[in-house]
C-alpha cells in the first residue's frame, strides 16, 4: 500500500480537526500530581503496589510518578506504565487550525514577501501597475505556491 500524500493526509486532518480538537480541549486538564498518580490513587493502588507491579523499586516508582507530573519522563517509560495500569497512552498533535488554512496563510505571506519587493521596483523605475492586476497576479502566485506546499517552507 503507497503512502498517503500530502494532499489526501491534510484533507484527512482536515475532516478530523473538530475531534481532535474536542479531545484536545478536554485534556488539557492534568491532574496537579500528573495522571499517574491520579489513576494509581484511583485505583486504591498504594506505592508499593504499583512499584512491584512495574517491577521496579518504590523511589523508581516515585520518580516515575514525579517525572510524569513534570514532563520529563520517557515516553517508552510512559507506555510501560500505561500497559501496566491497562491504560491508553494518548499522544498527539493537533492543530490550532486547518491545515488547508495554514497553508493558505504560508502562501500570501510569501506571496506579499515576493510582491512587495516587484511592487516597489516598478514603482523606483515608475512603471506602477493596477491595484487590479497586482491583485490579479498576486492571487496567480498564491495558487502556484499552494500547488506545491513544500514551496512554501523554504
Amino acid at each position: 500500500m503507497a503512502s498517503p500524500t500530502q494532499t489526501e493526509t491534510a484533507e484527512l486532518l482536515d475532516r478530523r480537526l473538530p475531534e481532535l480538537q474536542a479531545a484536545a480541549q478536554v485534556l488539557k486538564y492534568r491532574p496537579p500530581k500528573g495522571w499517574v498518580s491520579a489513576i494509581r490513587t484511583a485505583l486504591g493502588m498504594s506505592g508499593v503496589a504499583f512499584a512491584k507491579l512495574l517491577n521496579v523499586s518504590q523511589p523508581t516508582a516515585y520518580q516515575y510518578e514525579k517525572s510524569e507530573a513534570q514532563g520529563t519522563i520517557s515516553l517508552e517509560t510512559l507506555s510501560r506504565i500505561a500497559a501496566a495500569l491497562e491504560a491508553d497512552l494518548v499522544i498527539a498533535l493537533v492543530p490550532r487550525k486547518s491545515v488547508a488554512v495554514t497553508l493558505r496563510d504560508r502562501a500570501e505571506k510569501i506571496a506579499r514577501e515576493e510582491m512587495r519587493a516587484v511592487v516597489r521596483t516598478m514603482q523606483l523605475e515608475a512603471q506602477e501597475v493596477e491595484a487590479q492586476a497586482t491583485r490579479e497576479e498576486y492571487e496567480k502566485l498564491v495558487k502556484t505556491l499552494l500547488s506545491s506546499p513544500r514551496k512554501l517552507w523554504r
